[in-house]
């Protein structure tokens, strides 16, 4: 009869390997649930002016012309009002299917550059 193996040890390999899988998936979770933004309170005012922010329409037709709030206008006209957006403006970009995308990524290239985040894409809901 053969005698056992004495066990001097536990195997550790297969617990890191679920440890690292963990941590990945905390990890990769966390990065969406992250907002990057400081909660304040900030103080009151009477003197207070409420700003209401912009809201601008962008469109871009099959033919590749670019329009401002129905005002038709070149890139280099569109990019001087865009550049006079400020951070809490919202935008809205109104695309033809047909139209080039590359007038589509200009135009988020330049509110990217000024930092404006409200940005929307219009589209028709397909029935």
């Amino acid at each position: 009869m053969r005698a056992l193996k004495r066990v001097e040890g536990i195997n550790v390999v297969p617990l890191i390997d679920v440890v690292l899988v963990l941590l990945a998936i905390v990890l990769t979770i966390s990065t969406f649930v992250a907002s990057g933004a400081i909660k304040l309170d900030l103080p009151k005012a009477a003197s207070a002016i409420q700003t209401p922010p912009q809201k601008i329409e962008i469109a871009i037709n099959e033919n590749g012309s670019l329009f401002w709030n129905g005002k038709e206008m070149s890139k280099e006209e569109l990019n001087i009002h865009i550049t006079a957006l400020t951070i809490d403006s919202s935008v809205s970009i109104l695309g033809d299917k047909k139209a080039f995308f590359n007038d589509f990524i200009f135009i988020l290239d330049q509110l990217k550059r000024q930092k404006i985040e409200k940005i929307s894409i219009v589209t028709k809901r397909d029935v």
